[in-house]
């Protein structure tokens, strides 16, 4: 079946990486992945973003620079689907850690259980949306992107964008290397979720 939902990462997976980006000026969308976001909302898929800013502990910018980000991706997101009927946002919702154990900022500088590779974005994830894990993929261009969703049953792939084929590299010496998917983008899942639908088809008639 297709995922009830994709936890997807920010940064190298859905926007270039500019080094801890700040600004909605400073965004730029990897090649496809609007397009993807539209037809992941045709077909009813939930894109919930999860990650990891620790910008705002080291003192970079606030979370007041997050969530403008946020809005301006949401924006991009929304006029590209406009024209779709499909119910819900193109992005469903973020989430964001804005700690870091090493960080500058009282009250952000500490080991949170949010963190990516922690689970804490995840499980916040499947209680507001009320998920089940295995129905749900877990999309990414680094390890700590996907480890929280394996450790809770998802599906995992690793994109090649960003930081995705150092990490590739990586992924051969973890235990759980064969439960990832490598794709070259997200673009890529669209067809993978396009499969899962015709899989259910195909079974409601065989």
């Amino acid at each position: 079946m297709k995922p009830q939902a994709i936890l997807c990462d920010r940064d190298g997976t859905l926007i270039e990486d500019c080094h801890f980006l700040s600004r909605p000026e400073q965004i730029q969308w990897i090649p496809g992945v609007l397009e993807t976001l539209k037809h992941l909302k045709q077909k009813g898929v939930k894109v919930l973003v999860v990650s990891n800013q620790s910008g705002v502990a080291r003192g970079y910018f606030d979370t007041a620079a997050v969530e403008a980000v946020h809005a301006k991706l949401l924006w991009d997101a929304e006029q590209v689907s406009a024209s779709m009927p499909s119910a819900g946002a193109a992005i469903a919702n973020f989430y964001y850690c804005p700690h870091h154990p090493k960080g500058e900022v009282v009250g952000y500088s500490y080991a949170c259980d949010c963190r990516k590779p922690e689970p804490g974005m995840f499980l916040q994830a499947i209680r507001d949306h009320n998920l089940n894990p295995a129905h749900c993929w877990a999309i990414g261009d680094r390890l700590r992107d996907l480890e929280p969703g394996l450790q809770l049953g998802m599906k995992a792939f690793l994109v090649q964008t960003g930081s995705g084929l150092e990490a590739q590299q990586e992924l051969s010496k973890r235990p759980y290397a064969k439960l990832v998917t490598v794709i070259s983008s997200l673009s890529e899942i669209l067809s993978l979720v396009q499969s899962q639908d015709l899989r259910r088809i195909d079974s409601q008639f065989h």
